[in-house]
């Protein structure tokens, strides 16, 4: 892993603002949208989601810790093709797709994740900030026999800690200059996918350790949808999106659940500025890193 470094720029070439109407019912002329918000998949089954995890498992070319593995699994809106697409194939032939970075390659599913599933730790538009909260060093990760995995490892005095920096970094972000991408994301949703890696989270005052599929590189589209979906002003944004990262994996998935039947059922009333909102900004396109290994050789898993 690369401390403190995005392998992809952040976009510059913003979408003209839109000014919303006050009322709650909008027509799509009068909010400008220029890709209608579709109906969405409801909460995969458990079910599905373990085989996921489980392919995940068997392919030789990924290397996640077990709870990483169930991370990687718990985000999926469409996991039949996750799951496909970390499936070994017989051939040899990988379906994963690559990225190239200094000294070999990640491989990565691409694929739809619930944008409440994704946290921001380190946000490198906001590291001439004076934060409570330093950025987190991200550590490699090793498995229990000492073999390095795709993911990363990092330490907090305590969740407040976390929480705290979480919050600090989606306000900042949001208040940053052309950081604010939400009225772009009302018109038509977030395009371009961010880059995720799963992060393991330990604390020094004995709070149990978690796994939390962390944005590197899309912070700024991860918090702006975040306050597309909710409304709120970029404080409020910072608080709810705090408020789902210290929710258990349980609780956080039936408050996805019950938004997306919510949602479906308004949608078949008719638009209104709310059911744009969670249409265009609860699920995002992510490049979630499941492997890696070193120049030509895939290292990871052997």
């Amino acid at each position: 892993m690369t401390e403190h470094m995005p392998l992809f720029s952040e976009p510059q070439n913003l979408q003209p603002r839109i000014e919303l109407p006050v009322q709650a019912e909008h027509d799509l002329e009068a909010l400008s949208i220029t890709r209608r918000p579709l109906p969405l998949p409801e909460m995969p089954a458990t079910a599905a989601l373990r085989k996921v995890a489980m392919r995940l498992e068997k392919n030789p070319r990924t290397n996640l810790g077990e709870d990483a593995r169930r991370a990687a699994a718990a985000l999926q809106v469409e996991p039949e093709r996750a799951a496909l697409l970390v499936t070994a194939q017989p051939n040899g032939v990988s379906l994963l797709s690559e990225v190239a970075v200094p000294g070999g390659a990640l491989d990565v599913i691409e694929c739809r994740a619930w944008t409440r599933m994704l946290f921001p730790l380190y946000q490198p538009r906001i590291a001439a900030l004076s934060l409570s909260v330093p950025a987190p060093r991200l550590l490699d990760d090793h498995d229990e026999d000492g073999h390095p995995l795709a993911q990363a490892h990092c330490v907090f005095s305590s969740p407040k800690e976390l929480a705290e920096l979480v919050r600090e970094t989606v306000v900042s972000t949001l208040n940053t200059p052309k950081s604010d991408y939400s009225d772009s994301i009302m018109q038509r949703g977030v395009s371009e996918p961010l880059l995720v890696i799963l992060v393991r989270v330990t604390f020094t005052d004995g709070s149990p350790s978690r796994v939390l599929p962390v944005v590197v590189d899309g912070i700024s589209r991860l918090s702006s949808a975040s306050k597309t979906r909710t409304g709120r002003t970029n404080e409020g944004t910072g608080d709810a999106v705090v408020e789902d990262l210290l929710r258990d994996p349980n609780s956080l998935r039936r408050a996805v659940r019950d938004e997306v039947v919510t949602y479906n059922t308004a949608y078949q009333r008719g638009l209104t500025d709310q059911v744009v909102r969670v249409g265009q900004a609860t699920t995002v396109p992510v490049r979630l890193v499941v492997g890696a290994h070193n120049g030509n050789t895939p290292e990871a898993g052997q």
